[in-house]
């Protein structure tokens, strides 16, 4: 008969299987490419507790101010973002370098802050360069993007760390597309 400790170990070893192979099917299951990682306007990118959504964008070749006019080098994508924490004590801290743009071959565009600073002279918006979503609330901004004429298809996406409620869906947040055409 196997001593009570060598038991434990067994069992304890058998667990630790069982959960490494639950998660890897976890993972295979939330592979991306799915159609369920793109989705449209208004609906959300969950992130642990917190969730991101674009509410509406538009496109302009330019952007006016009271006293300059900024013409984008291809066409500006301004995008209505949305955060809303869903977290029952802690705020989100988060900038407008959270998001990006990805066209149809993988090229990846960043929110001009310049961009985002004119516009808001001409639409104000309330601009921060850094965001402190409390707990139970939302926040929105308004991000810009200037695409080449000749991009096609572009997603907005998000990105940050993996935090504690990401880990069963793999980090699904990272792979989420919200569709701009």
């Amino acid at each position: 008969m196997e001593p009570y400790s060598t038991l434990i170990m067994k069992n304890r070893l058998l667990l630790l299987i069982y959960l490494v192979i639950s998660f890897m099917l976890i993972n295979i299951s939330c592979k991306s490419g799915k159609k369920g990682d793109i989705i449209g306007l208004n609906k959300n990118i969950h992130h642990d507790d917190f969730e991101y959504s674009v509410t509406s964008f538009s496109t302009t070749p330019k952007i006016k101010t009271d006293k300059d006019t900024i013409l984008a080098n291809g066409i500006f994508y301004i995008i209505h973002f949305k955060v809303v924490n869903n977290a029952i004590r802690v705020g989100h801290q988060w900038d407008n370098s959270i998001a990006y743009l990805v066209d149809g071959k993988g090229n990846r565009y960043e929110n001009i802050n310049d961009n985002q600073i004119a516009l808001n002279k001409s639409i104000p918006f309330n601009l921060k360069e850094e965001y402190n979503t409390p707990h139970g609330t939302a926040d929105t901004t308004i991000l810009v993007f200037d695409l080449p004429s000749d991009a096609r298809e572009p997603y907005l996406m998000i990105r940050g760390g993996i935090l504690m409620g990401d880990v069963f869906n793999a980090g699904r947040f990272r792979r989420m597309k919200v569709k701009l055409f």
